[in-house]
């Protein structure tokens, strides 16, 4: 009974967070999601644990009854026994102490582990922000290189402009520098709510694809820097992560933008993440 109700713990802790998933930023998110699953993690460790600690005791018992006959020892034994019994029940109090608390919290009130970029990668990300003003933002609180989409494509179209494959070559130096090795790069699309064309629609049926596409190239030309792909994943939103309110007859022009993000390779975050 112990495990069942330990793993149905786990799975509540994850299903709480997986319900939290199109309400918090994507950074917010990743940490949230570490912090998860280290309670997960805990709880797995308590819970086998807590079986060793049984299984000792049973050895123990049998090892009694395999000396009960022995007068000279059965005391020293039974005294031992006793000594791990009460062992075993402070331990597991301790143990469901624990279990307790994990199961009380709530995911937005976890401790997390604030993930900041180093001083040095910092200072070189603004630097290059700062070369490209009209069509780059840094946002160092996110760890976030920012892309006006209106600069990076035509319209409709999913090919990088000459002007933004100029950045992304300084951008791809930046990232293949020392002080980044820790770090994955997470690119990101949106787009604004406006209705796909019928000639846009031929390569693109959505915006969703358009935003996945460019995602794609613009990781093929972070590639062609010499970027390694192994670092390197894509993402994209569409029109359902906006900046800004599109107005009544859509396309508000900060919402058509692509996003890269610098993730701890240690939070090991794999998979989908809430990058908005």
């Amino acid at each position: 009974m112990p495990s069942r109700r330990l793993s149905v713990l786990a799975f509540t802790i994850l299903l709480a967070g997986t319900s939290l998933m199109g309400c918090v930023s994507r950074d917010e998110y990743l940490r949230e999601k570490f912090a998860r699953r280290k309670a997960v993690e805990r709880a797995e460790t308590l819970e086998r644990d807590l079986a060793d600690e049984r299984a000792r005791v049973l050895a123990l018992e049998a090892e009694r009854e395999a000396v009960r006959g022995q007068l000279g020892t059965q005391t020293q034994l039974t005294s031992t026994l006793q000594s791990e019994r009460d062992r075993l029940n402070s331990y597991s109090n301790r143990l469901q102490n624990e279990l307790n608390s994990l199961a009380q919290q709530q995911p937005g009130a976890i401790e997390v582990v604030k993930v900041k970029l180093p001083s040095e990668l910092d200072r070189a990300l603004k630097e290059f922000a700062s070369q490209y003003p009209d069509s780059v933002e840094y946002d160092p609180d996110r760890g976030a290189v920012r892309w006006k989409s209106d600069l990076t494509f035509a319209v409709g179209s999913d090919e990088v402009q000459p002007e933004a494959r100029n950045s992304l070559r300084s951008f791809a130096q930046v990232v293949r520098s020392a002080v980044s090795n820790d770090f994955e790069v997470i690119i990101v699309g949106h787009t604004d709510n406006l209705r796909i064309g019928p000639v846009t629609g031929r390569q693109h049926p959505t915006n969703w694809h358009l935003s996945v596409h460019r995602s794609i190239a613009v990781m093929d030309v972070l590639k062609e820097n010499g970027l390694p792909p192994e670092r390197m994943g894509v993402m994209g939103y569409g029109e359902y992560r906006p900046q800004v309110p599109n107005p009544a007859r859509g396309g508000a022009e900060a919402n058509r933008r692509v996003e890269i993000f610098l993730v701890t390779n240690r939070e090991n975050v794999s998979g989908s993440t809430d990058m908005s």
